[in-house]
């Protein structure tokens, strides 16, 4: 995946040099690591599907209970999404409730990758003008945000003519999502590199997935943003990706909708400039249309957001 940048009071001199966090500031809760990933794997093994949901759902009541960390990693979203709420026990069911539904959604990931995609239910409402945007000749970039389970998306793009890159900071846990036969990673970390493979990839017409809520490496390419009620930075990469290769940017998410079943959802469609150039605030209207669409989903879906860490720093 890609980082994350704090955020700055949008004034001219706040925002020329933010201050961008170590990889440990925007990591997920601890749930996540690798041991604990084999153990819900050979969980549902030996008990089937049903036995890797219920045990998120300990899991997730026992870090909220026991870490006082997960609970505040939890509050930088909660105060934002629900400032009214500030009673203990009504946090405590909110800090549940928003780590519960991510656990679930790493148990549905690790589903998928064990059972295959089919083991999901996805449907896209927006199925008609996703094939549309992705029949052209141009290549596109394709936008999406740490809200919902943007995994479940990849199988879909696979039907389409075009090759699919997924910019990434590889983690055993997308092993489902990238494989050598139909999606090609692109480690950002390799700065100048992974530029050239991006654009390359849009010039041959292909798809170049990213996310839009997460930065990794240049602190200038950010611009500030509104975002419940508050002012966070964001990533210009796939604003200026898009100017530089003439393709549109598509923001896509795909909200879990019920019992293991998603949406896939088709948000916007944004046709960025050509030549727009280096300069960074050229591109904060388009990274304001990105933030303006995922504050739209949570207020839709407002526990399907996995950002815990404090956006709005």
């Amino acid at each position: 995946m890609m980082t994350t940048a704090d955020s700055h009071p949008p004034s001219t001199q706040s925002t020329s040099k933010p201050v961008a966090p170590r990889p440990e500031d925007w990591a997920e809760p601890g749930f996540t690591g690798n041991w604990r990933r084999q153990f819900f794997y050979w969980l549902m093994r030996l008990g089937g599907k049903a036995r890797g949901y219920h045990m998120a759902n300990i899991v997730s009541l026992w870090y909220v209970l026991l870490y006082r960390s997960i609970r505040r990693r939890c509050g930088y979203y909660l105060d934002h999404r629900f400032p009214t709420r500030r009673g203990t026990l009504r946090r405590l069911l909110d800090c549940y409730r928003l780590v519960r539904t991510y656990a679930t959604t790493l148990v549905d990931m690790q589903v998928m990758s064990m059972f295959g995609p089919g083991s999901l239910t996805a449907i896209s409402p927006d199925h008609d003008r996703l094939v549309e945007v992705a029949g052209r000749e141009r290549g596109f970039v394709l936008v999406q945000a740490h809200v919902g389970c943007w995994q479940v998306a990849m199988p879909t793009l696979r039907q389409f003519r075009k090759k699919v890159s997924v910019v990434m900071v590889p983690e055993g846990r997308t092993d489902s999502v990238v494989d050598a036969d139909s999606v090609n990673a692109i480690d950002p970390r390799t700065g100048l590199q992974s530029a050239i493979e991006m654009t390359e990839a849009l010039l041959r017409g292909d798809i170049v997935a990213m996310t839009g809520d997460r930065s990794f490496g240049n602190d200038h390419n950010l611009v500030p943003a509104q975002f419940l009620g508050g002012t966070v930075l964001l990533p210009i990469t796939p604003y200026r990706l898009a100017s530089a290769t003439g393709v549109p940017v598509v923001m896509m998410y795909a909200p879990r909708t019920g019992k293991r079943s998603y949406e896939l959802r088709l948000a916007k469609v944004i046709e960025i400039p050509p030549g727009l150039g280096r300069n960074a605030e050229s591109y904060a209207p388009y990274a304001q249309q990105f933030s303006d669409c995922i504050e739209l989903f949570v207020q839709k879906y407002p526990w399907q957001f996995f950002n815990f860490f404090d956006i709005w720093q």
